[in-house]
């Protein structure tokens, strides 16, 4: 389980995951919808994220499908990790 937070609308958001893993897109509208509900708001960072958080959010663009690559990493690993296929 792993907290990502917004500290503008002083929310926060739970997703079943762990360090190193490829978020679905469930996870990601998910995140998105309850950290900043707003479409126009330019409050955070890909996921809706804002101010400190526990891992690093990395936002790999989209992949070969067209669907959004976010992986969430260990922030205290200051190497750029590689999505396992075998997700």
């Amino acid at each position: 389980m792993i907290t990502i937070r917004n500290d503008f609308h002083n929310r926060k958001v739970t997703l079943r995951t762990y360090v190193n893993a490829r978020l679905t897109l469930r996870q990601i509208r998910r995140a998105r919808r309850e950290l900043c509900g707003s479409p126009d708001c330019t409050c955070g960072g890909v996921l809706g994220e804002r101010g400190p958080q526990d891992v690093r959010i990395q936002d790999l663009g989209l992949d070969q499908y067209g669907e959004p690559f976010i992986q969430i990493l260990d922030k205290d690993r200051p190497e750029i990790e590689h999505f396992d296929p075998k997700f």
